[in-house]
């Protein structure tokens, strides 16, 4: 089940990165949209929250080789989601960036996730 869930996680930042950075403009909007309105996005934060607590019920291994960034990225989005469920306000945070420097920012989180996650699909993959 572990090997399962780390491939399944490769694959999601890979794809969520290459989207980053594809559609950068339409982060920037779900991003401005959700600082607005952030009671519209309790589904999909309830969403990841779920996937962040399977991700640490299944693939719970601290050791030190790339599956444990499949452990640090569950607990990540687990708490992530927890906070924001618990403190929507925290949206608020993010109301004084600019869409320049918030562009920037989703397009170097895209890099990083495909870098990411190319390493991990390699890795599952190849070994």
């Amino acid at each position: 089940m572990q090997v399962i869930i780390g491939q399944v996680v490769a694959w999601l930042l890979l794809v969520l990165g290459l989207s980053y950075i594809a559609n950068t403009a339409m982060w920037l909007r779900v991003v401005r949209d959700a600082m607005a309105e952030p009671t519209r996005y309790f589904f999909m934060v309830i969403l990841t929250l779920v996937l962040g607590l399977l991700i640490i019920a299944t693939h719970n291994v601290w050791v030190a080789d790339w599956p444990v960034v499949v452990t640090l990225l569950g607990w990540i989005l687990a708490v992530k989601s927890a906070l924001f469920l618990l403190f929507p306000q925290v949206m608020g945070i993010f109301s004084g960036w600019t869409d320049r420097f918030m562009t920037t920012w989703i397009r170097a989180g895209g890099l990083l996730l495909v870098m990411l996650g190319a390493i991990l699909v390699y890795r599952s993959i190849y070994g």
